[in-house]
């Protein structure tokens, strides 16, 4: 039976890594962390140099994978921009074919009489989040839950070894992103911020219902309209998958 963490690149698949080090959780046989393209700077950053090297530290294979169309490379923002579409909230179109099946196909070769164990970082804080495969060979597993560890508890491991908490994971353009988190990337990094204004003005040309805000344009809805998915939204608590922000 394999064992592959699904690594998101945020505070629990993070502390994952941080915890197997204090021998807190077992080794699985393989990271896999699906690339979209579209995480911000400051997640590659870590995930670089001390994500991956923590992992070499540990003897585990880490493997970056990614999207491909008709055997090229796709990144999440180019597959917007080719469909006039942006990432919406409850149809999972981006979690599933950039994140879930790119998994799914990198861990296809593994498959056998018995199903692979992929590990998915959801702490025990948001346990409700903790949902089965659809896929009869895959096996979702939950190893925070099932310690009854919690994001803090992620957070005090990485401190204890020494490697620096990362930002929340999940991509430039993200339709989950609240107000702050917005605000956060125009300032930080404005080129990603109308790069995600392009991506959604191009959607909009096509249906001009289409926001990443819930409602209205990034360009408009930043200098003070009231976004009313805001509370729907912190009900839905993110992508539930378990493949994003972890």
């Amino acid at each position: 039976m394999v064992d592959a963490l699904s690594y998101g690149g945020g505070h629990q698949t993070a502390g994952m890594l941080a915890l197997i080090k204090l021998g807190s959780l077992p080794k699985p046989d393989v990271i896999i962390f699906a690339d979209t393209g579209g995480e911000i700077p400051e997640t590659y950053h870590h995930l670089e140099h001390y994500g991956r090297p923590l992992a070499d530290e540990l003897g585990i294979p880490f493997k970056t994978v990614k999207f491909t169309r008709f055997g090229k490379e796709e990144t999440l923002e180019e597959f917007s921009l080719r469909y006039k579409w942006i990432p919406q909230p409850f149809q999972r179109t981006c979690t599933s074919q950039f994140k879930v099946l790119v998994i799914h196909k990198e861990l296809r070769p593994y498959r056998g009489k018995e199903p692979v164990n992929v590990w998915i970082g959801i702490s025990v804080d948001e346990a409700h989040r903790r949902k089965e495969s659809r896929v009869k060979w895959v096996n979702n597993v939950y190893p925070l839950i099932d310690n009854g560890i919690s994001r803090k508890d992620c957070d005090e491991a990485m401190i204890e070894v020494g490697m620096p908490i990362p930002p929340k994971s999940g991509c430039f353009f993200c339709p989950y992103a609240n107000r702050e988190r917005w605000r956060v990337l125009r300032k930080q990094h404005p080129d990603l911020f109308q790069r995600a204004i392009d991506m959604e003005d191009n959607a909009r040309t096509r249906n001009t219902g289409m926001t990443l805000s819930g409602r209205s344009p990034l360009r408009t809805w930043l200098e003070g309209e009231q976004l009313a998915w805001e509370e729907l939204l912190e009900a839905e608590a993110g992508c539930s998958t378990g493949y994003c922000f972890v």
